[in-house]
């Protein structure tokens, strides 16, 4: 029985403090093709992934499509040259574009989804003082899903928006019956768990103008969110020794700690794609991150007992005052290229890479606290197959393919405090990613 004690004061203790930004798809984009491009296709998407980049671009089209893919990312990030273990992100995405039009009114709806194929989400918090990745922590292990609708203006302008579509988590752990002194081994408790699933909404518009066949310009944006976990833990009984009078009756003793799990900025995104030939197409986004909302991680605790005679003796220390997190608002430049190397009747192949350079908005970790992060500078390439005159398909399939490598150069960190328990420390890394996605169009 006291293990079992033990085990829900760890679960109520644990959430010292942990965060991390936004999700998977926050992180390594949607498609294959737009991620080729290094993301930037606000002004370019015009299939499932638009749902993310820029939902406008989910009426350019006419046609039913359908893309099923599947993404592999494994973070390598290392402090004094140690690896400390990120998780990996894997998981399915499908994406569902249904245009429709009412005369020569058009519209659309697309869904997209993200599901990781390990779990659909983590809770894994850590405490103030010990050092995480926060871009990379929690955000790696979260199931996604978007939905959005778009209209046409007028021919070549075209707005869209709609909703993303996350969990966060509420729930009470409760032990009751009686803890026995001094020997918590003869303690009779009965144990109740009640977690609950939240739905988290935050919500992304964009507009894009294709101001000629060779140029279009978009717009989006994506609101910032917060995901916090809500944790109770309580124990109500008897202390004493069993089957003598009780020390203490119908005594109690409860935590409510409520943590920040995840964030996410709000991002403004300016795009513009130019065909420069008939076979090379290049594409520029620019977003602003409101990362200066990104407030205190740690965690906020209350603590409730009541154990008769011996409530004068605690003595609680007061709640531990941590400093802000002080990140800043960055700009994040896109550029990607797109060049159709062979066109046939049958078949045709397009040769695909980008390039970002994210600033990390963390300042450097001189005090208490260790939210690491480091600039990063994401290379990406990809091939796309598209496949003409199927028997099995009335319209192409194509083939998107991509790699792609973030470096995190390396970053120090001095500690303000010689005395201080973790001091100073040096993180580096790089992230690894693959990913294939199979699309398809119908009438």
């Amino acid at each position: 029985m006291r293990r079992q004690v033990a085990l829900g004061i760890a679960i109520a203790f644990v959430l010292a403090a942990g965060s991390a930004r936004a999700n998977p798809v926050d992180a390594f984009g949607f498609g294959s093709r737009a991620a080729a491009m290094g993301g930037a296709a606000t002004a370019l998407a015009d299939d499932g992934s638009a749902g993310y980049y820029n939902p406008a671009g989910l009426v350019r089209g006419h046609d039913l499509r359908v893309e099923l893919g599947y993404r592999f990312a494994q973070p390598i990030l290392r402090l004094n040259g140690h690896d400390v273990g990120v998780d990996a992100s894997r998981g399915v995405e499908a994406a569902l574009v249904a245009p429709g039009a009412l005369g020569k009114f058009r519209y659309s709806f697309g869904v997209l989804l993200f599901l990781p194929d390990q779990r659909l989400f983590r809770i894994r918090s850590l405490t103030f003082q010990q050092p995480r990745f926060v871009y990379y922590d929690n955000r790696m292990q979260r199931a996604v899903l978007s939905a959005n609708v778009a209209i046409q203006i007028i021919p070549g302008l075209y707005i869209g928006g709609g909703l993303t579509f996350m969990s966060r988590n509420t729930g009470n752990i409760d032990l009751k019956g009686q803890v026995a002194v001094p020997n918590p081994d003869d303690s009779q408790l009965t144990s109740s768990v009640n977690v609950d699933l939240l739905a988290v909404r935050y919500p992304q518009v964009g507009i894009m103008w294709e101001a000629s066949p060779n140029l279009s310009f978009g717009i989006s944006y994506r609101h910032s969110f917060t995901l916090d976990l809500d944790q109770t833990f309580r124990i109500d009984g008897d202390v004493g020794t069993p089957g003598e009078k009780p020390l203490v009756t119908a005594g109690y003793f409860q935590t409510h700690a409520v943590v920040t799990d995840l964030f996410q900025p709000w991002e403004l995104t300016g795009g513009v794609a130019v065909r420069l030939r008939s076979n090379v197409l290049v594409a520029f986004d620019g977003t602003y991150a409101r990362w200066s909302e990104f407030s205190d991680p740690a965690h906020n605790a209350e603590i409730k007992y009541d154990i008769g005679m011996f409530n004068k003796a605690v003595k609680l220390s007061p709640p531990q005052v941590f400093p802000d997190a002080l990140f800043h608002d960055i700009f994040i430049p896109h550029i990607g290229v797109e060049w159709r190397a062979i066109a046939r009747p049958r078949y045709a192949i397009d040769v695909r890479g980008g390039y970002v350079y994210e600033a990390s908005p963390a300042p450097e970790q001189i005090g208490s606290g260790n939210l690491v992060d480091n600039d990063k500078h994401t290379f990406s390439a990809g091939l796309g197959l598209e496949l003409e005159h199927l028997s099995v398909l009335p319209r192409p399939l194509a083939i998107d393919f991509h790699v792609a490598l973030t470096y995190l150069p390396s970053r120090a960190n001095h500690k303000i405090d010689s005395l201080d328990p973790v001091g100073d420390y040096v993180s580096d890394g790089f992230v690894p990613q693959v990913g294939i996605e199979l699309k398809t169009r119908f009438r």
